[in-house]
């Protein structure tokens, strides 16, 4: 470890980190010329400045911010290929459920025209909670107790999080993003859960991107799922993934979508696959910041 960025760097930490950096400017981590960075900032612009930052310099990235890079993705894919470095984002989506990992393997098995996932683990976290009796206000506080939502939890509510989730897919499956202002999102609101609760039934949250002829369409809705095993058995903080291509074939995953372990997950796969990469020569040997 060769440090970390942290709000306050004068703080006590554990004995672990005394013989690294800790910093609370990027600028000094970045001259210790680490391997990778691991970036799981909270907030967005933060994120795309380190990142970009880190990448300029042929450092390696990580990365669980999808408010980051969504908008991004064929940037800082290029700019890593200029660099020398590694892009790796599959903390982003799916948290320990290979949902990114599985669109890039239907995507290289043939031309994929539609994917429905399961993008918010809180989300659905909260719609489990619904179904199980929860009145709105207590399906979201008992998300927030298991800490999957923020204390603010516009983002997953308001749908801004699964939007730039499906715009990140949208480059891993078709080579290009579609704008995250082109995708219809809706909200989940009280109102619309007492919605869902008068109807019964098994309701989800589904993010669709779809292909016509080359034009790229997607959207966030809320969805009943009853007839659909797949997705119907998506609960709690899971997520989940199908992907269709133009032949028939169907590419499935799923996985807990939510929560620190299943990032960490992601995050230590992504960093294996790095360091798998520099045993074979492709990169230089050197330390690792988070």
């Amino acid at each position: 470890l060769a440090g970390a960025l942290v709000r306050n760097a004068a703080k006590r930490r554990l004995d672990a980190f005394s013989a690294a950096v800790v910093a609370d400017r990027a600028e000094t981590l970045l001259a210790t010329r680490p391997e990778a960075i691991v970036e799981a900032l909270p907030d967005g612009a933060a994120g795309r400045a380190l990142i970009r930052a880190a990448l300029e310099k042929g450092i390696s990235i990580i990365t669980a911010n999808k408010q980051a890079i969504a908008g991004e993705m064929a940037a800082f894919t290029k700019l890593a290929a200029q660099r020398g470095a590694q892009f790796r984002y599959s903390p982003s989506v799916g948290g320990g459920a290979p949902l990114i990992e599985t669109a890039a393997q239907a995507a290289s098995a043939g031309r994929i025209t539609k994917i429905e996932a399961v993008l918010n683990g809180t989300v659905n976290f909260i719609l489990t909670s619904l179904a199980c009796g929860a009145p709105f206000a207590e399906a979201v506080r008992r998300a927030q107790i298991a800490g999957f939502a923020e204390p603010d939890p516009f983002a997953d509510l308001s749908g801004a999080d699964a939007r730039a989730k499906i715009a990140i897919l949208s480059f891993v499956a078709f080579g290009r993003e579609i704008a995250l202002d082109a995708i219809k999102v809706e909200a989940l609101t009280a109102d619309k859960a007492a919605g869902f609760a008068q109807a019964g039934g098994t309701v989800k949250q589904l993010a669709t991107l779809v292909d016509r002829g080359g034009a790229l369409s997607a959207q966030i809705r809320f969805s009943r799922v009853d007839d659909d095993p797949f997705f119907s058995g998506v609960e709690w903080e899971a997520n989940a993934l199908r992907a269709v291509t133009d032949d028939g074939r169907i590419f499935e995953a799923r996985g807990k979508g939510a929560g620190r372990k299943p990032t960490v997950e992601s995050i230590l796969a992504d960093l294996g696959d790095i360091r798998r990469a520099k045993l074979a020569g492709a990169l230089p040997e050197a330390a690792l910041v988070c």
